[in-house]
């Protein structure tokens, strides 16, 4: 890449904020002193310790009245990739908020991946830290997301919440739920909850439950990962629960 521009400006109080934010691009560099805003264009990258990210255009934005002029936000838009310790996204536009590291990263194929496993959505993915320092993941469009042990949700919808280790503690499914235990059963519902410290997920919801060629079908059940077996139950307003069972 042919380096046409370079900046270092100071962001941010923690140790790797602490480092200069270096801006590079293939054509240009803006700096626009009155509004707060840096724009750079042509395969543009923002690198500050561990940290970087790229696109086909970045802008950083910061207060211009400010003592220190630390950056607020970076957008990045076309071909993006962010890059942060052990996170790695990719998507056709980021916003990045630097004191608190959150983001959001528009698709199509929008994707997060971590040690613990991946998130996917075809409209957006959203990374909101809370004062407690867990986290809330929102995932929206086709929305799937695959832990370290190969366990699939997949919805319409996924919101996912995060202890302050990073460590997944509830996933929240809705619309054309799909789950996947580790063994390769699969269920389908409406709607679905799975509870991460007990490994148990509820779905709910016109539920179908396929082991092989078996399937049983009902309002509601109830899948126990560490086990793999999963409980029917009717929905309770006159449904029965019904089920096809084929030994092999």
């Amino acid at each position: 890449m042919a380096l046409l521009a370079l900046l270092s400006v100071p962001a941010g109080v923690s140790a790797q904020e602490s480092q200069p934010l270096t801006i590079e691009a293939d054509d240009s560099l803006e700096w626009n002193q009155t509004d707060g805003i840096y724009t750079a264009t042509g395969n543009a990258i923002a690198i500050q310790g561990e940290r970087k990210i790229a696109g086909n255009k970045l802008v950083a934005t910061y207060d211009p009245d400010s003592e220190g002029r630390d950056i607020d936000e970076i957008t990045a838009t076309g071909a993006v990739t962010f890059v942060d310790t052990d996170i790695e996204a990719q998507g056709s536009k980021l916003i990045y908020t630097m004191k608190s590291d959150d983001y959001q990263v528009d698709g199509p194929d929008a994707r997060v991946a971590g040690p613990r496993g991946t998130i996917t959505a075809d409209t957006r993915i959203i990374l909101d830290t809370r004062a407690d320092k867990t986290q809330e993941m929102k995932a929206r469009g086709d929305a799937l997301y695959r832990d370290a042990d190969g366990r699939v949700f997949a919805g319409d919808s996924l919101d996912a919440i995060f202890d302050e280790t990073g460590s997944l503690v509830t996933i929240d499914a809705k619309g054309d739920v799909r789950v996947v235990t580790e063994g390769g059963r699969e269920a389908t519902s409406d709607a679905a909850i799975y509870n991460a410290v007990t490994e148990q997920a509820v779905l709910t919801g016109n539920v179908v439950v396929i082991d092989g060629e078996s399937r049983m079908k009902g309002g509601r059940a109830e899948v126990d990962f560490k086990t793999g077996n999963s409980r029917m139950l009717s929905s309770g307003s006159g449904g029965r629960v019904s089920g096809v069972l084929v030994s092999n």
